[in-house]
């Protein structure tokens, strides 16, 4: 392989990691493909951690569980730990999907059994929540501005519904209908990228 015969520059000091990393590579005269692979690396973890820090900081419930997977695995490795516990941890997870009883979907977090005066009991199956948070200063009926929760009950049809709401005012949606949904926020949120985009202009940025 082709090696790399520059050197650090003496006496110069820098704060990023990819800079000190690279430049001790090449001062042991690491090869080509080594220190593309290095910077490839440094490049991923960098990307991963501001992902995660997003899904974070945005409480996104559907991601936080896959970023905290991913930051176990990444503390293992670097400690030389070994991933079995994680796999063993995941394998007995499929077992329990498997063995859950009919009608109770992987993605139900609980079931709530509703009492009516004119029937039997209903069983709700309730399932991951997400809420669009308020501005400050806003009022808005319940503090709720938009929310969505997936569900399904079994005495109704047993197909998955995801209950979306805007105020206190909710509508259950099936496949075709929160696609269209999806539709419309997509068009909203990128109408409010374009506003804020004729904002910076104005402004000379």
């Amino acid at each position: 392989m082709n090696q790399i015969t520059a050197t650090a520059p003496s006496g110069v000091q820098s704060d990023s990691l990819t800079d000190t990393i690279l430049a001790a590579l090449i001062a042991t005269g690491a090869s080509t493909d080594t220190i593309d692979t290095a910077r490839e690396t440094i490049a991923a973890g960098q990307t991963y951690s501001a992902f995660a820090v997003a899904v974070h900081d945005q409480n996104n419930q559907d991601l936080i569980p896959v970023v905290d997977c991913l930051a176990s695995i990444t503390r293992r490795v670097v400690d030389n730990q070994s991933l079995k516990p994680l796999l063993a941890l995941i394998e007995q997870e499929k077992k329990d999907e498997a063995a859950a009883e009919p009608g109770h979907y992987p993605w139900c977090d609980g079931d709530i059994t509703r009492h009516y005066d004119d029937g039997e009991p209903v069983v709700e199956h309730v399932g991951p929540r997400i809420d669009m948070p308020l501005p400050d200063d806003m009022a808005c009926r319940g503090d709720q501005l938009l929310s969505a929760n997936l569900g399904a009950l079994d005495e109704f049809t047993g197909e998955p519904l995801v209950s979306y709401n805007s105020g206190g005012n909710g509508v259950l949606l099936n496949g075709p209908q929160l696609d269209q949904v999806i539709a419309d926020l997509d068009t909203f949120v990128d109408g409010l990228r374009h506003m804020r985009h004729l904002m910076d202009m104005e402004r000379g940025k």
